[in-house]
């Protein structure tokens, strides 16, 4: 019946229907050709010398084999998030070393869009680098006609950093997108004085920056002694007092408190009613999560961890003097707009594993989801992305002459990677934040016990952070 209606249409109507044959012979041929091509394109990514050399191309995520075909990485320009991270910590740490036996792994930018000013004239480019020594351990360095292909100091900072310089480049303070009085940025340090006593220090610069009498530092020193009870402490300071770098982690507030590096260790300097502190913190190797931004016309949120574990030495006032040698030490910086956030967090780590979760909730980041992060001293052990945290036991703690039921047990887990966190809450400090509808923030110290794929793998100590209303 087909074949007749069609002999029938070109009887009729010969001219319309030779056209109609043709154009879709015509989209035939186009996509016989693009297929071919794509083919050879494929093949291409696999060729050793043109791609960079070596057995494997990582590519971002979501990128597929047809979108390769199709030329799509380098049409669209896209890029590898954290793609120094990944080259230190995952591809080229002990671990990818070990257990993944690569030998070396070889970053490359191809195709950068770039602007070149020269003789007064403005000219768009296409860029292409490579850093010479992983090209040719990656066996694709280019044959040289003349002259010498070596790393420079900016090739040697970009693959295997100083620690000095590596927490410069991920720890740093930021100039507000927009102003914003509910901004806020600080530096957060905890020290484990030992097993039933610790300290928090925060110093903050928040409010609209730059803008006088709109802006201001705030110190802010909570002690938990070994009786139970928490002091929290603050001082605030006019913003003329405040001085912080955009290119370090650096942090005054005029001569008495301060966040300095100090080689590849802080330096930490703050008091508030009659508490200081005055220690130096000096991270682990490896044991670090790197700069990340959520962002929206609601939010924006910046969270990095330069120092997951870390040792602190020095004295603490408490306001007798009292010294620090070797106490556990926990580091990190947040900065962003903080109007009606919350948030779930919790960092836990012993001397070879560190465990970091954590998920922001307020406008568009509340769709990010909960996260969770391992990582020892052969680099990256895994990145999760759990569900829902459930809350299995609850029990009752004192504020504002009141008792709030907080967590006792909770967990998360994500089954298609094996891990199950449960943690254990041995210690509680509630904080009413003065809302409308009554909202507390929850602080707690327990113990995280780690499970991958039903084998337990660490019990560590930290801290975890989470809110419950009324």
């Amino acid at each position: 019946m087909i074949v007749r209606l069609a002999l029938a249409e070109l009887r009729n109507r010969p001219a319309r229907a030779l056209f109609l044959l043709a154009g879709y012979a015509l989209g035939v041929a186009v996509m016989v050709v693009l297929l071919a091509v794509g083919e050879a394109m494929l093949e291409q990514a696999r060729d050793r010398e043109l791609v960079g050399g070596g057995d494997v191309v990582v590519v971002p995520a979501g990128i597929s084999a047809e979108m390769l075909k199709a030329g799509g990485v380098s049409s669209l320009f896209l890029g590898i998030d954290h793609a120094r991270f990944l080259q230190r910590n995952l591809l080229e740490s002990p671990r990818g070393r070990r257990e993944h036996g690569i030998r070396s792994s070889s970053p490359i930018l191809d195709g950068k869009p770039l602007e070149l000013f020269a003789g007064g004239r403005r000219l768009s480019v296409i860029a292409t680098g490579e850093i010479p020594s992983r090209s040719q351990a990656a066996g694709a360095s280019p044959n040289l006609l003349s002259g010498r292909w070596m790393d420079s100091d900016a090739d040697r900072q970009w693959t295997a950093p100083p620690q000095s310089a590596l927490l410069r480049e991920i720890d740093r303070f930021h100039v507000p997108p927009v102003r914003d009085s509910t901004w806020a940025e600080w530096h957060y340090f905890n020290v484990v004085l030992d097993e039933g006593r610790w300290v928090y220090a925060t110093l903050m610069v928040a409010g609209e920056v730059g803008v006088p009498g709109r802006w201001g530092g705030r110190i802010l020193l909570t002690v938990r002694e070994a009786d139970g009870t928490h002091r929290s402490l603050t001082r605030d300071l006019p913003g003329e007092q405040a001085r912080f770098d955009t290119a370090s982690p650096d942090l005054r507030f005029g001569e008495r408190a301060h966040v300095r590096l100090e080689g590849d260790a802080y330096r930490v300097a703050a008091d508030a009613g009659g508490v200081r502190v005055d220690l130096r913190v000096q991270p682990a190797p490896r044991r670090y999560f790197p700069p990340t931004d959520l962002g929206g016309s609601e939010l924006v949120s910046g969270y990095v961890t330069p120092a997951l574990y870390a040792r602190a030495d020095g004295t603490v006032c408490l306001p007798a003097c009292e010294p620090v040698r070797g106490a556990q030490a926990y580091h990190d910086h947040n900065w962003g707009v903080w109007r009606d956030v919350s948030w779930e967090w919790g960092s836990a780590s012993d001397e070879r594993l560190s465990l970091l979760y954590g998920v922001v909730r307020g406008g568009e980041a509340a769709a990010e989801g909960l996260f969770a992060y391992l990582v020892d001293e052969d680099g990256v052990r895994g990145v999760y992305r759990p569900g829902a945290i459930q809350f299995l036991e609850m029990q009752t703690a004192p504020a504002a002459g009141r008792q709030i039921r907080v967590p006792r047990r909770f967990a998360f887990q994500d089954p298609r990677q094996g891990l199950r966190v449960t943690v254990d809450v041995a210690a509680v400090h509630v904080t009413d934040m003065n809302r409308p509808t009554r909202r507390w923030f929850v602080q707690m110290r327990g113990v995280a016990t780690i499970q991958e794929r039903g084998r337990t793998v660490g019990r560590l100590r930290g801290f975890f952070e989470t809110y419950v209303d009324e």
